[in-house]
């Protein structure tokens, strides 16, 4: 039975959608459906931005930025967007490969010499650490297939050695924070992350963790700039993105939100674990609750010389839609080539094993695979997804989410300021709305 309904979606939503509008019930909808998360006090805003064809077809700001002052949301508004950074650093290295300078088979190592003495966890023995089978790639860590691992994703030997020696590339929710961001620059960051232990042999599994913050330093020891200045010299300014950067633009300031959470978190500001936690160190609250105020962020600043390609960015809705834009076209936007297509589908294709991908790998789905820092979709019905075979896509740790449908020449982006990401499903939800409607 389960093999048939997933055929059936698959026919479903695998055809070619031809309409290119939302009418007026359609959109009323989608609004209504989201409108309920700000009404019931589950998020503080949401906004979305559909395009299709390079055309908007829906565009919708709703909820406040800030709770307290009755900030209301629109189209300025500046969210920050935690992970979706690793797409645009996924730009930025494939700009350097289709320029000769870095192959995807480069040992970090070249690079970053430190990683050449990284060692792996024995897993048999996990208070010991053993050499590993081989040295990390460039492409082990556009997959998240290195063993680098996050400080908030376990409560093993390696997370608590991330977590004593402070190897945090982010700011998340600085109310909450009794660690902050690692304070170092880019590639001080990365020689701290080479002296942490691996959590398995490069290319075995699938690991989310710091891997793009790595490519940040290979970025700067190639180009011979820092980071952030890489980004606007080659992304940013020639898409004319005006409010996306490592820090907020002081123009933007007053567009800026406030991060909100509710149940329970760690007195840290991460994402609590699912076991082997000490209760005391728990926070609770059924109502939504600041954890890093619009005016007060450290967001604010441009102090910070750790430009963190994983998680560091800031945007708001429309610059992020006119990157996911560029990536549908093929790598260009009004008629400025940020990409080849050679990259951007090379970028869309899934590169892990038949191995890793066995039991769900990255995402706990079948038929869903990763590509070069974006997930992809291999087979819809399998997913049992409205998507399409190779629709990209990614989220951030607040809640904010994109996709780019090349078969149906569609762009979506949602941003809201809510942590953590996986308690609601908004992109599937966004997404099932969507296509049911374009489809009738």
């Amino acid at each position: 039975m389960r093999i048939f309904i997933s055929l059936l979606v698959f026919l479903l939503i695998s055809f070619q959608i031809n309409a290119s509008i939302l009418d007026i019930d359609d959109k009323e909808k989608i609004t209504n459906h989201f409108n309920a998360y700000v009404d019931n006090g589950n998020l503080p805003n949401l906004s979305i931005l559909i395009k299709k064809n390079n055309k908007e077809i829906y565009r919708h700001a709703y909820g406040y930025a800030d709770i307290d002052q009755q900030i209301n949301v629109d189209q300025k508004t500046v969210y920050r967007i935690y992970s979706m950074t690793k797409p645009v650093t996924g730009v930025a290295i494939m700009q350097l490969i289709e320029n000769g300078q870095l192959r995807l088979n480069d040992k970090v190592s070249q690079y970053i010499p430190a990683f050449k003495n990284t060692k792996v966890i024995n897993l048999d023995f996990q208070d010991y650490v053993v050499k590993p089978k081989r040295e990390i790639t460039i492409r082990d860590l556009l997959t998240h297939t290195s063993g680098l691992t996050y400080s908030w994703a376990g409560e093993g030997p390696v997370n608590q050695i991330y977590r004593k020696y402070n190897i945090r590339p982010y700011y998340f929710g600085a109310l909450d924070a009794e660690l902050n961001k690692f304070p170092g620059n880019t590639c001080q960051f990365a020689a701290a992350a080479a002296a942490a232990p691996l959590l398995h042999n490069p290319g075995e599994k699938w690991s989310y963790g710091i891997n793009m913050d790595i490519l940040g330093c290979i970025v700067e020891v190639v180009s011979k700039m820092t980071f952030a200045e890489y980004l606007q010299k080659n992304i940013f300014d020639p898409l004319n993105l005006k409010s996306i950067g490592f820090s907020v633009n002081p123009n933007d300031k007053d567009s800026f939100t406030t991060l909100y959470t509710s149940g329970a978190f760690s007195r840290d500001g991460e994402v609590v674990a699912p076991s082997g936690l000490n209760q005391a160190e728990l926070m609770f609250s059924k109502e939504l609750r600041a954890i890093d105020t619009f005016d007060q962020s450290p967001y604010l600043t441009n102090l910070s010389q750790l430009f963190d390609g994983g998680s560091g960015l800031v945007s708001n809705i429309d610059d992020y839609s006119k990157f996911a834009e560029m990536l549908l076209n093929g790598g260009v936007l009004n008629g400025v080539r940020i990409l080849s297509k050679a990259s951007v589908e090379l970028m869309a294709k899934n590169h892990l094993s038949d191995a890793i991908l066995s039991d769900g790998a990255a995402f706990g789905l079948k038929g869903v695979g990763m590509g070069l820092t974006v997930g992809t979709i291999m087979d819809p019905g399998l997913a049992g997804t409205y998507s399409v075979k190779g629709e990209f896509f990614w989220g951030g740790a607040a809640s904010t989410i994109f996709w780019v449908d090349r078969k149906n020449n569609v762009t979506a982006t949602m941003m809201t300021q809510y942590m953590p990401s996986d308690k609601y499903p908004l992109r599937e939800e966004l997404k099932t709305l969507l296509y049911s409607s374009l489809s009738n």
